[in-house]
């Protein structure tokens, strides 16, 4: 029964980290469509993190291998152009480190093996 409980918090934890995940790269999404639909040609991704509520700077994107300005791409949905997978892993790995980075639904965000 306590082996429960705490199995039940953990998940519950989860499910409100996720939630928060969710809610900042959903703002990240938002805030792409935007520049993208006001004919955006590139975008600065420190600018896009910044309006998304993330704290990032030179140095991450380059320890992310992360090139600062990323050329928009209209036709394509913004989520397969725009580098946010190895975003939300440095997010995950410095606000929730206990728990894994990458959800089971993609293969593998960081460029290093783990």
């Amino acid at each position: 029964m306590a082996e429960e409980k705490k199995q039940d918090s953990r998940s519950n934890d989860l499910t409100k980290a996720t939630a928060e995940a969710n809610g900042i790269f959903g703002k990240m999404g938002a805030e792409v469509d935007k520049q993208v639909k006001a004919g955006a040609a590139e975008l600065d991704v420190l600018k896009v993190a910044e309006a998304s509520g993330i704290k990032l700077d030179e140095a991450i994107l380059k320890e992310l291998k992360i090139t600062r300005i990323i050329l928009c791409h209209p036709w394509i949905p913004w989520y397969v152009w725009f580098p946010w997978r190895p975003i939300w892993c440095w997010w995950w790995g410095f606000h929730y480190p206990w728990y894994r980075c990458c959800p089971w639904w993609w293969y593998r965000c960081h460029w290093y093996p783990l």
